[in-house]
């Protein structure tokens, strides 16, 4: 038997055809495997807001707290709770919290400002733990006269009470959920 299969391997025609067919067999998987996300999602002006699926939610509470962060208004407007949420692919911790905002830039703002959020934005939690945040979904250019909305996803281990939770924006900037 193994003798058999041997002679067939080295019949060119035989080792052409199983190329062929090992070819086709790849290109009919990746049709059915994981899509890449678009890179062109949010660069567009479209008037539909996608859906965000949520796996696992455990709470949601209404901030709409603002404070001012060189010469920007930024308002925490919603903070979540999940296992998971659709448009965040990268998986860190147990649960994500998610720190809604809206950005405005002041009326003094006259050029770009560019903010750091990578650097300076943390979530601060009621036991004293400080954890940076795992994806920013905000432009770190605040135009003129332009106003943005987008939030951090901040890593945690366990379920936390949302009310106790504060963003802080460097070391002198902060806004409490409660």
């Amino acid at each position: 038997m193994i003798s058999q299969v041997k002679n067939l391997l080295k019949s060119r025609r035989v080792r052409v055809t199983l190329a062929l067919l090992a070819i086709a067999i790849a290109v009919v998987l990746s049709f059915f495997g994981p899509k890449e996300p678009d890179p062109n999602i949010a660069l567009t002006t479209d008037s539909v807001t996608p859906t965000i699926g949520i796996t696992n939610p455990v709470g949601t509470l209404a901030v709409n707290r603002s404070v001012d962060f060189r010469d920007v208004h930024l308002t925490v407007t919603k903070v979540q709770e999940a296992g998971a949420f659709s448009d965040d692919p990268k998986r860190a911790g147990t649960y994500t919290v998610r720190v809604q905002v809206h950005v405005q830039p002041g009326d003094t703002v006259q050029s770009p400002v560019g903010i750091d959020y990578v650097s300076l934005v943390r979530l601060a939690l009621s036991n004293g733990q400080i954890i940076s945040p795992k994806l920013i979904n905000l432009p770190p250019v605040v135009l003129p006269r332009q106003p943005n909305d987008g939030y951090f996803d901040f890593p945690v281990t366990a379920q936390v009470p949302l009310s106790s939770l504060t963003l802080r924006l460097g070391s002198d900037t902060s806004v409490a959920f409660r």
